[in-house]
């Protein structure tokens, strides 16, 4: 922008940019085990690592220690198993993830490094708790010293979660930065360009929005707030530049609280509530539109005096009208960005936002010493015996620190007689800055809000068996991963149901015969032998009912018989129950009578688990049940003829019509019953010839 030259005000005014509007869609994403949010499993080195190097930040910055600087091995391996497990999950946009997926997915990683810094601290707070609450109970010497040390804790505790966010973030964009950004590009193209800033946005350092180091550090102190320095810039640009329509940056629309966003795991949404207003309930899309005052280049192209004198001379070689045309304009936008310094000078500590600028680089030890708002009023040359008499100046670092601030004092006054508008042009530069990555910020936390990093293995292996589960996976992982049990595409359920089991329980009690052992030898015990040769499954066991389980695997297209495995395993099922039924006349015991129903469902089963025990969740095995069943009311009276198994209609006059939903009753002794959908597709696995043929009276 600052490169262009105009011949006019409205050239100048018309060239003013606006960010463009980001979305992200969410709706079309596996839901997770809690049916809302996206289940994400992050790469076990990189979980691990993460872990173990922010548990020793944490160790380092509570003894008052520096924290490992990125140019360590530690931190390049990091580093490293970042980039190897992104890399990998850009390369899978090829095989099974797309784009959207990898878009969100994203957001799980910096979530994860956030939620780990904040549980460290948490962890290292609930010692100290525990300490406290020993020694209150026993009254030890030490009870004062650890009271002391848990208020200097919880007054630091901010500044700490600050300075480590921000070394781990900082080295996953040093990687995306150098690393990962080609093929970012190729692979994610224009699915959401901002992503690298939203993501490792430094407002994500702090604990909120408003940590005074991060504002000092990143954008300006503000000493009377933000939300009043906006509120004056708004005001002043909307009444004095009609040209440009000036939106207010904080919505006041009142919500229910069914209609804000339904999660807000980080408090990131209720941190900007003040600022932004309430977060409507964004469902299926998430999104940020933007104003020209979210664009922080656009102060400078604006009020910047040496810019518009660019234009200016520009101009001249035109005529010497056009040059006095522009001048008298550019004289109105000067006095407008000359007339907001004044409100800041009047009400908003002009001078302590200029100290915040000569502050940046103050270290944790200068902090303890003086807090920032009153460094910031000291170098501003407000109070100096008031601040100066607050230091402790037997402290280590007590003398250096205040000769430091008397320094920046003197070259404070300097800056501001040198180039007084630039101050002015700086701190309304970081404002707009500042608007912008607050939308980032709320963008960014409506997206964590639907992801879930998962690392309980309990959980993880729930999350798994209902294959909705996203695995960020490094190359090692990736190459174990062919090792692994592929995922289920579709499944086939048999069930085999004894009839009578309860008569013939009874008959073998009144022989004083053990039927636990008779059901077992003669029909649970030979099915469970001839179960790997057909590649089925106990699904369970229910009373005196057996459900088997079918499955054909992803990326196993040439193995996809299940349907013909599961008739396999009933003629077997059929020919074990007759051949022990013969050898139990011989012997006068009673005979078993069974039904098998088999039915197809083009889909992956779910499952729940009890403990460590899948619990299968599928509709076959509720259609598999009707199959295999056997109406008491033909049972005793009707003659199938030679296949033993029969379905009819029941009339349409009929009360027992459209009870359960069945219009159809079935007969099934020692048959086997397939659905439409497994017969359908038993025609697809092995070939089948349509045949004629005369029985008795019936063909």
């Amino acid at each position: 922008m600052t490169n262009k030259v105009v011949a006019s005000v409205e050239e100048l005014i018309a060239a003013v940019e606006v960010p463009y509007d980001i979305s992200l869609e969410c709706a079309g994403l596996n839901k997770g085990i809690d049916n809302y949010h996206c289940d994400v499993e992050l790469s076990e080195r990189f979980v691990l690592m993460t872990k173990e190097l922010v548990e020793e930040q944490v160790k380092l910055i509570v003894a008052g220690r520096r924290l490992t600087p990125a140019n360590t091995e530690k931190m390049g391996l990091y580093r490293d198993a970042y980039t190897d497990m992104m890399k990998v999950t850009l390369h899978r946009t090829k095989t099974d993830l797309k784009v959207e997926e990898i878009t969100l997915l994203q957001f799980a990683v910096v979530k994860y490094v956030i939620t780990v810094v904040r549980e460290q601290l948490q962890k290292y707070a609930s010692q100290l708790e525990e300490t406290l609450g020993q020694q209150q109970y026993s009254g030890s010497r030490s009870l004062l010293t650890t009271q002391e040390r848990m208020q200097w804790y919880r007054k630091h505790r901010d500044e700490f979660q600050y300075r480590i966010n921000r070394l781990f973030l900082r080295q996953l964009q040093r990687e995306e930065n150098n690393q990962l950004k080609t093929l970012r590009n190729q692979v994610l193209g224009d699915s959401l360009p901002e992503a690298v800033n939203i993501l490792f946005n430094p407002l994500h350092y702090g604990a909120t929005p408003r940590d005074p180091l991060l504002l000092m550090e990143y954008y300006a102190y503000w000493p009377t707030g933000f939300s009043a320095l906006n509120e004056v810039v708004e005001t002043a640009l909307g009444s004095t530049l009609p040209e440009l329509s000036v939106e207010a940056l904080k919505d006041d629309a009142k919500l229910s609280s069914a209609q804000t966003e339904a999660f807000d795991t980080l408090g990131g949404l209720f941190a900007v509530q003040t600022l932004l207003g309430p977060s409507e309930d964004q469902k299926e899309t998430i999104s940020e539109s933007f104003s020209w005052l979210e664009q922080p280049g656009n102060i400078r192209w604006l009020f910047d005096e040496h810019l518009l004198q660019k234009h200016r001379d520009a101009a001249k070689d035109s005529g010497m009208r056009a040059g006095w045309n522009l001048k008298s304009d550019f004289k109105r936008l000067l006095k407008i960005a000359a007339q907001i310094e004044k409100e800041f000078e009047r009400d908003h500590g002009y001078r302590d936002m200029v100290a915040g600028y000569q502050l940046r680089d103050l270290t944790q030890q200068d902090i303890e010493i003086l807090d920032i708002p009153s460094a910031c009023t000291l170098v501003a040359g407000r109070d100096e015996r008031k601040m100066l008499a607050q230091i402790d100046e037997s402290k280590e670092g007590a003398a250096v620190l205040i000769e430091r601030l008397k320094k920046d004092k003197r070259e404070l006054d300097a800056r501001i007689k040198e180039a007084p508008q630039e101050p002015t042009l700086k701190i309304l530069t970081d404002l707009l800055r500042y608007r912008l990555h607050l939308k980032f910020y709320r963008f960014a936390h409506r997206a964590f809000n639907r992801v879930k990093v998962i690392t309980d293995p309990e959980q993880i292996q729930l999350a798994r068996a209902g294959g909705n589960l996203y695995r960020l996976m490094d190359s090692a992982e990736l190459k174990a991963l062919a090792d692994e049990q592929p995922e289920i595409a579709h499944h086939t359920i048999l069930k085999a149901d004894v009839r009578g089991s309860t008569t013939v329980t009874q008959e073998l009690i009144n022989r004083d015969l053990n039927p636990a052992s008779y059901f077992s030898l003669n029909f649970f015990g030979p099915i469970t032998e001839r179960l790997s040769l057909y590649g089925a499954v106990k699904v369970f066991i229910e009373g005196d009912a057996v459900i088997l389980g079918f499955y054909e695997y992803e990326g196993h297209p040439s193995e996809w018989y299940s349907v013909a495995r599961a008739c396999g395993m009933a003629k077997e099922m059929i020919d074990i129950v007759a051949l022990r039924n013969t050898d139990s006349r011989k012997t006068g015991l009673p005979n078993l009578e069974i039904g098998i129903g088999i039915c197809y469902a083009g889909e992956r089963p779910l499952f729940l688990f009890d403990e460590n025990r899948p619990i299968m969740i599928s509709s076959a095995i509720g259609d598999a049940d009707r199959m295999s069943s056997c109406s008491w009311k033909l049972r005793e009276s009707f003659e199938s003829g030679n296949f033993n198994v029969e379905v009819l209609k029941i009339d349409e006059g009929d009360s027992a019509r459209g009870e359960k939903g069945q219009d159809h009753i079935r007969y099934n002794v020692n048959g086997v019953l397939l659905d439409d959908a497994a017969f359908t597709k038993l025609q697809s696995e092995i070939s089948l010839t349509r045949i004629k043929v005369k029985l008795g009276d019936r063909s």
